[in-house]
């Protein structure tokens, strides 16, 4: 189902709040992507990553083509790259026009034992909260420039998914992870702090999201502080053993935040009680870290084996080169130097040993190659001496640790070519992925406007041809063609118009076009839905700005004599659809179909007479005839919207009974006519059990009908 997707991006976000948010926003049909706060960072699996960071070239690009909605960034902690990062992030932002940004701020920039609302000037206390201040202060110079910034300001979070470096509960659950003494606090009854579940969190911040909020300031906290002897109290149930610390921490505790915008703005309350939370996130922990000890064990034990294997393979592949090298020298007579081509096979060891494993194994080979000449030498009556004042033997030994030095150079420099080549296309990976989302968003948006250029250039012709389709006195028909034309124009596929019935407490299904609109609903009661009821008053376009399940993307009215008489509706937009342009078009086509009825209603109230049997509703042969042909055309457009024409045993009766007594049985949206053979009933959108309803009706009624024909 292609419907416009809003689209909001992450970075800096701890992963189980990253998680939570994402999960939250995705339910909601938004489009989630995330840029990476650092180079190092491994990316979730389930959410589209960019792989650059701010200080690249490539996030603003990202941004730029994202067209993003909404970005939430939180502060940096490290003061050496928290300024410089925010102000990179925010002229980016700036540049590609984002929505709105929320930076995510804490409680720190409060003084302890304060119960700050939104409008409370900062008081920090430490030196993360006096960089949080600083860098809410450059954000805040930015929203002064037309960005809309907004700082949020979270209490201590916590959740299933957190890990020991996350925050206060992070630190505090790996301590008694790890069999560490848990912080020691002098008057733990006066250590004040404000916990909130993270899911409570993630669920305010998209409510701000999607309630547009635009303030500067945001406060989305724990309705109550908790002590650290409460908090003691509730961990004792369930923390395997809480084992203080000798050295006692002094600290006046935290500043507890009032949401009163969200309370009352966004109708939020955090809802998950503390002692279940704590209890659900330190079950998780656990089970996380023992999944990641066993892994760790895993993978230290197969990199202790994989080290061994490259420590020992290479010395025992070498002693075997060895042994194979010595017992060819036994088969030779005791020297490794064939008497008839004059060949020593210690070369072909040495060789192969530095192209497999380096210099450091050739050199090792040259070793125990001399060994065995020496000792080849010493056998054949050679003097170790003399050996070493041969011109001939020197340089026999020399060789060996050449060809060590060189075919180990050979080998080292294929190594360290293919190290720097993994490097380099792990880089060219990154970038051809960013490359590729670039690429496609592109794509997109150039279809679009060449689509947009191409209908531009022959907007002449094109409104000759609408003109031309609208040019008709006949009302069915003219239902028929408004519906065609607005696939056409649009470039959509499901196409509804319902008219209005009378009172204007209905509205009934006229025509529909498309595959998913058969289930759409055949009638729509008008004050079960808001904006019917604006759309009969007003005469206004509507819009689902808030994609509201079950309503149509577009909404037009048809109208005529001052009220209106239909609807045109239109579902499943793409994405680059929802503009201002399509709201146009939109409007410029209903106007000419109600244009175009207006003049089919005169053209009907002149020719009643020659239309319909004198004192009744019946068509004549030839109008019934032009009825059921644009039926036809109506089934040939939508193959599953049925038509049947069921035939009237009529003896006599005059017409005019015949006509009364079929009144009440059948739906103003029917037809009766003659035909050659007598009377039928046209009865649209009619088969299986509802034309047996009808057929049962007509029988009360007291008339008879023949066997049903199916257009």
């Amino acid at each position: 189902m292609a419907t416009w997707t809003k689209k909001v991006m992450f970075s800096g976000l701890p992963r189980y709040l990253e998680q939570l948010l994402a999960a939250c926003f995705r339910k909601e049909a938004w489009d989630v992507s995330r840029i990476p706060a650092r180079e190092e960072e491994r990316p979730p699996a389930n959410i589209k990553t960019y792989e650059c960071t701010w200080e690249s070239r490539e996030a603003g690009m990202a941004l730029a083509v994202e067209n993003i909605d909404l970005l939430i960034y939180r502060l940096e902690r490290d003061p050496a790259i928290g300024a410089q990062r925010l102000d990179a992030v925010l002229r980016m932002a700036a540049a590609a026009k984002v929505q709105r940004v929320f930076l995510l701020s804490s409680d720190e920039v409060f003084a302890p034992h304060t119960e700050p609302t939104e409008d409370a000037e900062p008081l920090p206390q430490s030196e993360t909260g006096t960089l949080f201040a600083r860098l809410e202060a450059l954000g805040l110079s930015f929203r002064a420039q037309g960005l809309p910034v907004s700082i949020v300001r979270l209490s201590e979070l916590y959740a299933p998914g957190q890990t020991t470096s996350d925050g206060f509960i992070g630190f505090f659950f790996g301590a008694a992870l790890m069999g560490q003494p848990l912080p020691r606090y002098a008057d733990p009854g006066d250590v004040r702090c404000g916990f909130l579940d993270a899911r409570d969190a993630a669920y305010a911040i998209y409510q701000a999201a999607a309630r547009d909020f635009s303030g500067p300031f945001l406060h989305i906290a724990s309705s109550e502080g908790t002590t650290m002897e409460e908090l003691y109290a509730i961990c004792g149930k369930f923390l395997p053993k809480m084992e203080e610390s000798a050295t006692v921490r002094e600290t006046k505790g935290r500043a507890l935040l009032k949401s009163t915008i969200a309370e009352e703005a966004l109708g939020w309350r955090p809802v998950r009680p503390l002692a279940a939370g704590l209890e659900e996130t330190w079950q998780a922990m656990r089970k996380m870290h023992a999944e990641r000890v066993d892994d760790v064990r895993a993978m230290a034990r197969r990199a202790q084996m994989e080290r061994l294997r490259q420590r020992i393979v290479p010395y025992v592949e070498n002693l075997a080169g060895a042994a194979v090298t010595w017992g060819v020298g036994l088969l030779q007579g005791g020297t490794t130097v064939n008497s008839v081509t004059a060949f020593d096979v210690a070369f072909l060891y040495i060789g192969c040993m530095g192209l497999l494993y380096g210099k450091q194994q050739a050199l090792i080979a040259a070793v125990l190659s001399l060994v065995l000449l020496i000792h080849s030498l010493l056998g054949a009556g050679g003097d170790l001496v003399a050996m070493l004042y041969n011109p001939r033997e020197f340089l026999h030994f020399v060789s060996y640790f050449f060809a060590a030095v060189l075919t180990g150079y050979f080998a080292d420099r294929a190594s360290y070519r293919q190290l720097a080549d993994t490097r380099v296309k792990r880089r060219l990976q990154h970038r051809y992925s960013f490359l590729e989302n670039i690429f496609k968003e592109n794509v997109a948006v150039k279809d679009r406007l060449y689509r947009q250029i191409v209908n531009s250039d022959d907007s002449i012709g094109r409104l000759y041809r609408i003109v031309s389709r609208l040019d008709s006195v006949e009302t069915e028909n003219l239902f028929t063609q408004a519906t065609s034309v607005t696939a056409d124009i649009l470039d959509v596929k499901d196409v509804v118009v319902y008219v209005v019935g009378e009172g204007g407490y209905y509205l009934r299904q006229k025509v529909r076009l498309g595959s998913e609109t058969s289930r759409m609903p055949r009638s729509l009661r008008v004050e079960d839905y808001p904006y019917l009821q604006e759309m009969l008053k007003e005469k206004k376009i509507f819009v689902n700005r808030s994609l509201i399940k079950g309503l149509p993307d577009l909404a037009a009215p048809i109208s005529y004599g001052g009220r209106v008489i239909a609807v045109l509706q239109v579902y499943h937009l793409d994405f680059e659809q929802w503009s201002l342009y399509e709201q146009n078009l939109l409007s410029i086509t209903v106007r000419l179909v109600s244009s175009s009825l207006g003049r089919a209603h005169a053209w009907e109230q002149e020719t009643a007479g020659r239309k319909y049997i004198e004192g009744t509703r019946i068509l004549r042969v030839e109008e019934f005839r032009k009825v059921i042909e644009e039926f036809r055309e109506r089934r040939r457009m939508q193959p599953d919207y049925h038509v049947t024409l069921l035939p009237v045993r009529f003896e006599g009766e005059n017409y005019r009974e015949l006509d009364h007594k079929i009144a009440n049985s059948i739906r103003a949206e029917d037809f009766i006519g003659a035909t050659a053979d007598g009377i039928a009933l046209l009865l649209p959108d009619v088969a299986g059990k509802t034309l047996d309803m009808v057929r049962e009706r007509l029988l009360k009624a007291g008339i008879e009908t023949g066997e049903s024909l199916s257009l």
